[in-house]
């Protein structure tokens, strides 16, 4: 049940990665290398911080 809690939370964050990363494809397509480059570290990023602090939280 804890799992399934986690992974409800984790949704929004989850979600918020996959449009960014569909971004990045799209300037990719656009020659824009650079940028599409920036998006993917950007999701990578923003998910990885969700992701740590709500198991960081989590386990105290």
């Amino acid at each position: 049940m804890k799992w399934i809690i986690l992974g409800l939370q984790l949704f929004l964050p989850a979600a918020v990665a996959v449009y960014t990363i569909n971004f990045g494809r799209w300037m990719n397509k656009r020659g824009e290398g650079f940028g599409a480059g920036t998006a993917y570290v950007l999701a990578l990023l923003a998910f990885g911080l969700s992701a740590g602090v709500l198991l960081y939280n989590n386990n105290r």
